[in-house]
């Protein structure tokens, strides 16, 4: 009889009338396991099965604590909003979805979500209010350790005190129809020592008041971005050096085909330049690639600075807008980046 009853309670801890509260993917089958502190998440990352499809469904309320997700799960939110994490890790594992929930006033040495060795999928999700909880962290998203897929769309990224999104090796990184704004110190770094080659791409996407720079890559990162805007980015002062650039690329392959691609895009509100493009000594920009691209700032000083490579005469011919095209050309000494790669906690 127990059993009977302990079995009744564990199948009962699917969420009624979830058609309501929830917006499931179709693979959940209108099923999910409930839960609705960190206890119960805590228990359904644990016994979530197939009698579920491995969806989760997360209460009203904040959820304190950390959370380590190992297996392949569905995990949402509330859709009118109501659900709040902290602290969640994803690791080693493939086929994992996050949809309809935030992340919000967040204390941090690291990231409020961690991804390392992971494919996710990401929707309707939201940052807002992380801080860092040392002289380190305060980020949005750190993907990190063994290569990961990640797939982030119709979501924010707001108020964070350091990185929105860091991006720490060779992985394939899709933003789409994301709003990342007042991010302390950058919105979106990709770094990348390794000899593999990552990849970021933007589309449909808005990058609005962030400090010392849009979006850098540092390293072995190909860029594409396209139907996307940066409007605004904040002056900083780092080694007694004042920066504020929309987008800022230093790596060896920009004569490689691909490396970067920018359409259909805008830059503009920026303090120093739009776009910096740093290779090796003796490059050409020849991998680099712009098409119905605008640079405008009533700030700024200049639009596209090509240093420590060989520019060629083509590049430009797709940027239908510039302000700066004669300061871009007389400039003669380099412009100071931020290439420093940074140390994860």
């Amino acid at each position: 009889m127990f059993v009977f009853i302990f079995i009744f309670v564990l199948l009962s801890s699917c969420s009624q009338n979830v058609s309501h509260d929830y917006d499931l993917p179709e693979e959940c089958g209108g099923k999910c396991y409930a839960a609705h502190d960190i206890n119960s998440f805590q228990d359904a990352l644990v016994n979530s099965a197939a009698a579920f499809s491995n969806c989760v469904c997360l209460g009203s309320g904040v959820f304190e604590g950390s959370v380590t997700v190992a297996k392949p799960l569905r995990i949402i939110g509330r859709k009118d909003g109501s659900t709040y994490l902290k602290r969640l890790a994803i690791s080693d594992t493939s086929g994992v979805v996050l949809r309809d929930f935030s992340f919000k006033n967040v204390s941090t040495d690291s990231a409020a979500l961690f991804i390392s060795g992971s494919s996710v999928e990401m929707e309707n999700i939201s940052f807002s209010g992380i801080s860092a909880g040392s002289v380190f962290g305060g980020r949005g998203i750190v993907i990190s350790g063994k290569e990961s897929e990640v797939f982030i769309k119709n979501s924010k990224m707001e108020r964070t005190d350091g990185t929105g999104i860091l991006i720490n090796g060779a992985h394939k990184v899709t933003l789409e129809n994301v709003a990342l704004s007042k991010c302390g110190f950058a919105a979106l770094w990709a770094q990348n020592q390794s000899e593999n080659r990552g990849f970021l791409s933007v589309s449909d996407s808005n990058f609005s008041d962030n400090g010392a720079t849009a979006i850098e890559i540092l390293g072995n990162t190909a860029l594409q971005i396209s139907g996307s805007s940066i409007e605004g980015v904040r002056k900083r002062d780092v080694m007694l050096e004042s920066v504020g650039d929309g987008i800022v690329v230093k790596n060896s392959f920009l004569a490689e085909a691909d490396s970067i691609l920018i359409e259909n895009s805008s830059i503009s509100g920026f303090p120093r330049a739009g776009i910096i493009l740093d290779g090796a000594e003796g490059l050409t920009s020849l991998g680099a690639k712009f098409e119905n691209l605008s640079v405008f700032s009533e700030s700024g000083s200049f639009g596209l600075v090509v240093q420590n490579a060989v520019e060629e005469a083509s590049l430009r011919e797709g940027i239908t807008r510039n302000d700066f095209s004669s300061a871009d050309l007389k400039l003669e000494e380099e412009l100071f980046i931020i290439d420093t790669f940074f140390e994860l906690q």
